[in-house]
């Protein structure tokens, strides 16, 4: 049986551990202790997936009201329970609608607030996180790292990564550089 209780007993552990913010938040070492009583790891796309599952606001912080809301809509009063879920909502990845709405959030979920933009470094470690084994990601990341063509990330180049990416095959044979489509 689901409780308002339960839920703030999930909770509460991940507010306690968690001095950076006030009691309405959660900060990064609370998620941090959340993903580790799950068994998750803090770099991988699991703990992502976990993120956008409970509308993280920014790496940086967490409504915890918004966390119980969500925990509540999902029926997930325990650790237990989470645990149980995460591989169902990993697999959700696979659906390519699902996917985009995810990495668009990424994008918010990774920059500043107050910033346009996601910092170069933030970016590549995102988008070896999520695109892992996708097209061009590495060659992309590689070269954002080598050159440094930019400091920064906006949206708009965020988000047509993923369409290039979903777009044009990995040799690039339907790739027409001068029309910037593919064939």
């Amino acid at each position: 049986m689901y409780s308002a209780i339960s839920t703030a007993n999930l909770l509460v552990p991940c507010l306690e551990d968690d001095d950076d913010f006030d009691k309405d938040q959660i900060g990064p070492n609370g998620i941090a202790k959340l993903c580790e009583d799950i068994g998750l790891s803090l770099e991988t796309v699991d703990m992502l997936v976990l993120a956008y599952h409970l509308e993280a606001d920014t790496m940086r912080k967490n409504r915890s009201r918004v966390l119980e809301s969500t925990m509540h809509h999902v029926m997930i009063d325990s650790t237990e329970k989470l645990k149980e879920k995460m591989p169902g909502l990993v697999a959700k990845l696979k659906d390519s609608q699902y996917f985009k709405e995810f990495y668009r959030f990424i994008f918010v979920f990774s920059k500043d607030s107050e910033q346009k933009c996601m910092p170069l470094e933030t970016a590549c470690a995102m988008l070896q996180t999520v695109l892992k084994g996708r097209p061009h990601e590495t060659r992309f990341v590689e070269y954002l790292e080598t050159k440094k063509p930019v400091k920064v990330i906006n949206k708009d180049q965020w988000y047509n990564f993923l369409d290039f990416s979903d777009s044009v095959t990995e040799d690039l044979s339907n790739y027409d550089g001068a029309s910037s489509a593919c064939k």
